[in-house]
């Protein structure tokens, strides 16, 4: 018997874990807008700057000492054509390109665009590029970054900064459809699981309140609700209603930590 090369492909794709994409996450500082997230495959960090300047912007990552070692991504438009550098902290005070000290460029641009005075760049990098001029950043850690941006028109990577302040960051990564959702260990469980009409969901949440987030197969997400909490444990009855039957990939997600899983419905 012949298989088609279509239904091979969906074999292979059955056989994987699932993975859903990792939520945007938000920081501002400095009038500047970073949000980020962990790719599907967990091996970059997808970042979009904004800030209110038709000049420059740029985020650093993990420097040692204000600015010096950090790993730093600056951007501007001009003549309606992003431009985008990987950049290298060499003191408190000043970065130059990778390049130019005999490493590697390691961002991709995604895009970039100037409105209302407004500048967009989005952008990936590496988790870990392996150049010396990257420090790596790791799932499941915080990291300082600065956020920056030139004066209007400042359509270079070398003008002095209009605002720039530090803020924090915290790497996620992906949910897989191989975590069911089980009791203890992960703060989020189920019972039943599978189940039909709706189950009871119990969490354990440090402090609240959280954020449910639920993905669908293709790792796009479907609903999201939220869970109002002071911490400690707590109960809650789910009913999907309009999700059709399926597997579904769950995640809690609190001001102190992520608990994600897998639960099936049958109608």
């Amino acid at each position: 018997m012949k298989l088609s090369f279509s239904l091979i492909m969906l074999a292979l794709m059955l056989a994987q874990p699932i993975l859903a994409q990792s939520d945007w996450q938000t920081v501002n500082a400095a009038n500047i807008t970073f949000e980020y997230r962990v790719t599907q495959d967990s091996q970059e960090l997808e970042g979009r700057l904004t800030a209110q300047t038709t000049g420059w912007v740029a985020v650093g990552f993990n420097p040692t000492s204000v600015m010096r070692n950090a790993n730093i991504i600056i951007g501007y438009v001009s003549g309606g054509t992003p431009q985008i550098r990987d950049d290298w902290g060499n003191s408190n005070t000043s970065h130059v390109s990778d390049l130019s000290l005999g490493g590697s460029s390691n961002v991709t641009l995604i895009s970039g665009t100037e409105a209302a005075g407004s500048t967009i760049m989005q952008f990936s990098i590496p988790l870990n590029s392996t150049d010396q001029y990257d420090r790596a950043l790791a799932i499941g850690q915080s990291y300082p970054i600065i956020l920056a941006r030139g004066a209007n028109g400042a359509d270079n990577y070398t003008g002095m900064h209009a605002g720039a302040d530090v803020a924090q960051i915290s790497l996620i990564g992906p949910v897989s459809s191989d975590d069911p959702l089980a009791p203890a260990q992960s703060g989020l469980s189920a019972y039943s699981n599978p189940f039909r009409g709706f189950t009871t969901l119990k969490y354990r949440l440090d402090g609240g309140p959280a954020v449910l987030s639920v993905y669908n197969t293709r790792g796009q997400l479907v609903r999201r609700e939220q869970i109002e909490s002071s911490g400690g444990t707590g109960e809650m009855a789910w009913n999907p209603v309009g999700l059709a039957d399926g597997i579904y990939l769950l995640k809690l997600q609190s001001p102190t930590g992520v608990a994600t899983g897998r639960i099936t419905l049958r109608r």
